[in-house]
């Protein structure tokens, strides 16, 4: 990418710290009814503190405000499933196979 076009992508606030990779996502690893901009803006809403990731913490408040019977030891199974570098937060790639599984 020409430094040119790199210094609009910042300017234009398309920079984000997802820990999204340089490389092109192949069209079918992205669920049907989800964008990568879609996937994007919906964890940019989760990721109240703009950092690039969603702590264990904050996910797990998250999960129990969608299902309130979730238990202590199912959300940290799911967590645990989800968080794949085991860093106690999830990262833009790991909530991108969350959403496209």
């Amino acid at each position: 990418m020409p430094a040119e076009e790199a210094t609009e992508e910042v300017l234009d606030g398309e920079e984000y710290p997802d820990g999204e990779e340089e490389e092109p996502e192949p069209e079918d690893a992205l669920c049907a009814e989800l964008t990568m901009e879609e996937l994007k803006a919906a964890f940019r809403i989760f990721d109240d503190i703009g950092e690039g990731f969603i702590s264990a913490g904050r996910f797990r408040q998250i999960l129990k405000e969608i299902d309130e019977d979730f238990t202590d030891e199912e959300l940290d199974e799911v967590i645990a499933e989800i968080d794949i570098d085991k860093s106690s937060s999830i990262d833009f790639n790991e909530f991108v196979k969350l959403m496209t599984f």
